[in-house]
Protein backbone atom coordinates (compact mmCIF):
# COMPACT_ATOMS: atom_id res chain seq x y z
CA UNK A 1 0.00 0.00 0.00
CA UNK A 2 1.31 3.38 -1.01
CA UNK A 3 2.13 6.03 1.51
CA UNK A 4 -0.72 8.19 -0.65
CA UNK A 5 -3.13 5.17 -0.09
CA UNK A 6 -3.12 4.68 3.45
CA UNK A 7 -3.42 8.69 3.75
CA UNK A 8 -6.48 8.60 1.78
CA UNK A 9 -7.65 5.54 3.74
CA UNK A 10 -7.38 7.22 6.72
CA UNK A 11 -9.13 10.64 5.78
CA UNK A 12 -11.73 8.50 4.39
CA UNK A 13 -12.18 6.49 7.92
CA UNK A 14 -12.44 10.17 9.41
CA UNK A 15 -15.36 10.97 6.91
CA UNK A 16 -17.17 7.74 6.88
CA UNK A 17 -16.40 5.61 10.48
CA UNK A 18 -16.82 2.16 10.32
CA UNK A 19 -18.81 1.83 13.02
CA UNK A 20 -20.98 5.07 12.53
CA UNK A 21 -22.64 5.36 8.83
CA UNK A 22 -23.93 2.21 7.12
CA UNK A 23 -22.93 2.57 3.63
CA UNK A 24 -25.63 0.28 2.25
CA UNK A 25 -28.54 2.88 3.47
CA UNK A 26 -26.60 5.61 5.03
CA UNK A 27 -27.91 5.50 8.85
CA UNK A 28 -26.15 7.61 11.19
CA UNK A 29 -26.36 5.09 13.78
CA UNK A 30 -23.70 3.24 15.53
CA UNK A 31 -23.74 -0.32 15.46
CA UNK A 32 -21.60 -3.03 15.99
CA UNK A 33 -20.01 -5.22 12.96
CA UNK A 34 -18.34 -2.65 10.44
CA UNK A 35 -19.72 -0.72 7.24
CA UNK A 36 -23.25 -2.23 7.59
CA UNK A 37 -26.10 -2.31 9.81
CA UNK A 38 -27.94 -5.48 10.80
CA UNK A 39 -30.92 -4.58 8.57
CA UNK A 40 -28.89 -3.95 5.24
CA UNK A 41 -26.76 -7.12 6.33
CA UNK A 42 -30.24 -9.44 6.20
CA UNK A 43 -31.19 -7.24 3.14
CA UNK A 44 -28.34 -7.93 1.12
CA UNK A 45 -27.97 -11.90 2.10
CA UNK A 46 -31.51 -12.40 0.90
CA UNK A 47 -29.94 -11.17 -2.51
CA UNK A 48 -26.95 -13.70 -2.98
CA UNK A 49 -26.22 -14.77 -6.28
CA UNK A 50 -23.53 -17.00 -6.27
CA UNK A 51 -22.90 -18.69 -10.01
CA UNK A 52 -25.28 -17.98 -12.48
CA UNK A 53 -25.63 -17.31 -16.42
CA UNK A 54 -23.82 -14.85 -18.12
CA UNK A 55 -25.06 -12.02 -19.91
CA UNK A 56 -26.36 -12.63 -23.68
CA UNK A 57 -24.20 -12.45 -26.12
CA UNK A 58 -21.88 -15.32 -25.79
CA UNK A 59 -18.03 -14.49 -24.74
CA UNK A 60 -18.29 -15.87 -21.09
CA UNK A 61 -17.63 -19.47 -20.32
CA UNK A 62 -19.02 -18.87 -16.90
CA UNK A 63 -20.02 -15.60 -14.64
CA UNK A 64 -20.90 -15.19 -10.92
CA UNK A 65 -22.19 -12.44 -9.00
CA UNK A 66 -22.26 -11.44 -5.35
CA UNK A 67 -25.55 -10.22 -5.09
CA UNK A 68 -28.67 -8.99 -7.29
CA UNK A 69 -28.75 -4.76 -7.84
CA UNK A 70 -30.70 -2.87 -5.67
CA UNK A 71 -31.20 -2.05 -1.37
CA UNK A 72 -27.86 -2.39 -0.12
CA UNK A 73 -25.78 -3.72 -2.71
CA UNK A 74 -26.42 -0.63 -4.34
CA UNK A 75 -25.48 1.43 -1.73
CA UNK A 76 -21.88 -0.08 -1.31
CA UNK A 77 -21.63 0.16 -5.57
CA UNK A 78 -22.56 3.70 -4.90
CA UNK A 79 -20.27 4.75 -2.19
CA UNK A 80 -17.44 3.00 -3.58
CA UNK A 81 -17.63 4.44 -7.03
CA UNK A 82 -18.95 7.86 -6.81
CA UNK A 83 -17.90 8.95 -3.30
CA UNK A 84 -14.69 7.34 -2.90
CA UNK A 85 -14.80 5.29 0.10
CA UNK A 86 -12.51 2.69 -1.19
CA UNK A 87 -11.74 0.48 2.11
CA UNK A 88 -15.40 -1.16 0.84
CA UNK A 89 -13.71 -3.20 -1.83
CA UNK A 90 -12.55 -5.48 0.66
CA UNK A 91 -15.45 -6.05 2.00
CA UNK A 92 -17.35 -6.51 -1.49
CA UNK A 93 -14.47 -8.81 -2.56
CA UNK A 94 -14.58 -11.05 0.01
CA UNK A 95 -18.26 -11.58 -1.36
CA UNK A 96 -16.98 -11.77 -4.92
CA UNK A 97 -14.73 -14.35 -4.13
CA UNK A 98 -17.25 -16.51 -2.12
CA UNK A 99 -19.10 -16.21 -5.54
CA UNK A 100 -15.96 -17.25 -7.35
CA UNK A 101 -15.54 -20.02 -5.88
CA UNK A 102 -19.30 -21.71 -7.20
CA UNK A 103 -17.63 -21.42 -10.61
CA UNK A 104 -14.13 -23.30 -9.55
CA UNK A 105 -12.23 -25.16 -11.45
CA UNK A 106 -12.00 -22.19 -14.18
CA UNK A 107 -8.11 -22.78 -14.26
CA UNK A 108 -8.05 -19.26 -14.69
CA UNK A 109 -4.88 -17.69 -14.10
CA UNK A 110 -5.52 -13.66 -14.07
CA UNK A 111 -7.90 -11.01 -13.66
CA UNK A 112 -8.65 -8.20 -15.89
CA UNK A 113 -10.47 -5.43 -14.26
CA UNK A 114 -12.74 -3.16 -16.45
CA UNK A 115 -10.76 0.01 -17.22
CA UNK A 116 -11.68 3.22 -16.65
CA UNK A 117 -11.11 6.15 -19.01
CA UNK A 118 -7.60 8.21 -17.79
CA UNK A 119 -9.97 11.43 -17.75
CA UNK A 120 -12.43 9.85 -15.45
CA UNK A 121 -9.05 7.97 -13.60
CA UNK A 122 -7.69 11.71 -12.74
CA UNK A 123 -11.65 12.48 -11.74
CA UNK A 124 -12.27 9.96 -9.09
CA UNK A 125 -8.59 9.14 -8.31
CA UNK A 126 -8.62 5.11 -8.85
CA UNK A 127 -10.27 2.94 -11.15
CA UNK A 128 -13.00 1.28 -8.96
CA UNK A 129 -13.05 -1.99 -11.05
CA UNK A 130 -8.93 -2.54 -10.73
CA UNK A 131 -9.76 -2.47 -6.55
CA UNK A 132 -11.79 -4.95 -6.55
CA UNK A 133 -9.74 -6.86 -8.74
CA UNK A 134 -6.84 -6.33 -6.52
CA UNK A 135 -8.12 -6.97 -3.80
CA UNK A 136 -10.30 -10.58 -4.85
CA UNK A 137 -6.53 -11.73 -6.69
CA UNK A 138 -5.50 -11.11 -2.86
CA UNK A 139 -8.04 -13.55 -1.22
CA UNK A 140 -7.54 -16.38 -4.17
CA UNK A 141 -3.92 -15.86 -5.46
CA UNK A 142 -4.30 -14.78 -8.78
CA UNK A 143 -2.34 -11.57 -10.21
CA UNK A 144 -3.71 -8.62 -12.21
CA UNK A 145 -3.53 -8.21 -15.67
CA UNK A 146 -4.50 -4.34 -17.05
CA UNK A 147 -5.04 -5.99 -20.40
CA UNK A 148 -7.66 -4.22 -21.95
CA UNK A 149 -7.76 -0.39 -21.50
CA UNK A 150 -10.30 2.12 -22.37
CA UNK A 151 -9.17 4.84 -25.11
CA UNK A 152 -12.28 6.65 -25.95
CA UNK A 153 -14.04 8.39 -23.22
CA UNK A 154 -17.75 7.41 -23.90
CA UNK A 155 -20.56 8.61 -22.19
CA UNK A 156 -21.94 6.55 -19.10
CA UNK A 157 -23.28 3.43 -19.57
CA UNK A 158 -25.79 4.37 -16.43
CA UNK A 159 -27.26 6.63 -18.02
CA UNK A 160 -28.27 5.16 -21.43
CA UNK A 161 -31.11 3.37 -22.83
CA UNK A 162 -30.34 -0.32 -22.84
CA UNK A 163 -30.50 0.04 -27.02
CA UNK A 164 -28.19 2.33 -27.07
CA UNK A 165 -25.61 0.91 -24.92
CA UNK A 166 -23.46 -1.16 -27.23
CA UNK A 167 -23.27 0.95 -29.73
CA UNK A 168 -21.72 4.15 -27.07
CA UNK A 169 -18.71 1.75 -26.56
CA UNK A 170 -17.87 0.64 -30.21
CA UNK A 171 -14.44 1.51 -30.47
CA UNK A 172 -13.85 2.05 -27.00
CA UNK A 173 -11.69 -0.64 -25.63
CA UNK A 174 -8.60 -1.85 -26.97
CA UNK A 175 -6.28 -4.71 -26.25
CA UNK A 176 -2.92 -3.73 -23.73
CA UNK A 177 -1.12 -6.84 -22.76
CA UNK A 178 -0.81 -10.50 -24.05
CA UNK A 179 -3.76 -12.65 -23.33
CA UNK A 180 -2.71 -15.59 -25.79
CA UNK A 181 -3.52 -19.29 -24.21
CA UNK A 182 -4.59 -17.45 -20.71
CA UNK A 183 -7.54 -18.26 -18.87
CA UNK A 184 -9.36 -14.63 -17.55
CA UNK A 185 -11.38 -13.25 -15.02
CA UNK A 186 -12.64 -10.05 -16.02
CA UNK A 187 -13.89 -8.19 -13.09
CA UNK A 188 -16.14 -5.16 -12.48
CA UNK A 189 -18.33 -3.61 -9.97
CA UNK A 190 -21.95 -4.02 -11.46
CA UNK A 191 -23.22 -5.60 -14.23
CA UNK A 192 -26.64 -4.75 -15.90
CA UNK A 193 -26.91 -5.51 -19.69
CA UNK A 194 -24.08 -6.94 -20.45
CA UNK A 195 -22.84 -4.60 -23.05
CA UNK A 196 -19.47 -3.54 -21.40
CA UNK A 197 -18.65 -7.05 -20.36
CA UNK A 198 -18.96 -8.76 -23.32
CA UNK A 199 -17.09 -5.97 -25.05
CA UNK A 200 -14.25 -6.39 -23.03
CA UNK A 201 -14.44 -10.23 -23.74
CA UNK A 202 -15.19 -10.05 -27.06
CA UNK A 203 -11.85 -8.30 -27.12
CA UNK A 204 -10.07 -10.31 -25.05
CA UNK A 205 -11.30 -13.72 -27.00
CA UNK A 206 -9.91 -11.38 -30.27
CA UNK A 207 -6.57 -11.76 -28.03
CA UNK A 208 -6.23 -15.34 -27.90
CA UNK A 209 -7.44 -15.66 -24.67
CA UNK A 210 -8.31 -19.69 -23.68
CA UNK A 211 -10.96 -18.85 -21.73
CA UNK A 212 -12.68 -15.78 -19.87
CA UNK A 213 -15.30 -15.38 -16.90
CA UNK A 214 -17.17 -12.44 -15.44
CA UNK A 215 -17.27 -11.81 -11.87
CA UNK A 216 -18.82 -9.07 -10.21
CA UNK A 217 -19.87 -7.59 -7.07
CA UNK A 218 -23.85 -7.13 -8.04
CA UNK A 219 -25.83 -7.98 -11.29
CA UNK A 220 -29.02 -5.69 -12.35
CA UNK A 221 -32.20 -7.65 -12.06
CA UNK A 222 -35.50 -6.82 -13.87
CA UNK A 223 -36.28 -3.79 -11.91
CA UNK A 224 -32.82 -3.09 -11.33
CA UNK A 225 -31.47 -1.26 -14.31
CA UNK A 226 -28.27 0.98 -13.37
CA UNK A 227 -24.59 -0.28 -14.30
CA UNK A 228 -22.64 -1.35 -17.54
Amino acid sequence: MTALKRVGDALLGLIYPRKAVCMGCGTHVGFARDWLCETCRENLASRWVGAARPPEGGCFDAAAYGYYYGGPASGLVRRLKYQGVARLSELMARRMADAYALIEPTGADALVPVPMHKKRLRQRGFNHAERLAEEVGAQIDLPVLNAVERVRNTRQQARLPAGERRTNLDGAFALAGDVRGRRIVLVDDVCTTGATANACARLLREGGAEAVYLLCFAVAGEKDKGGN
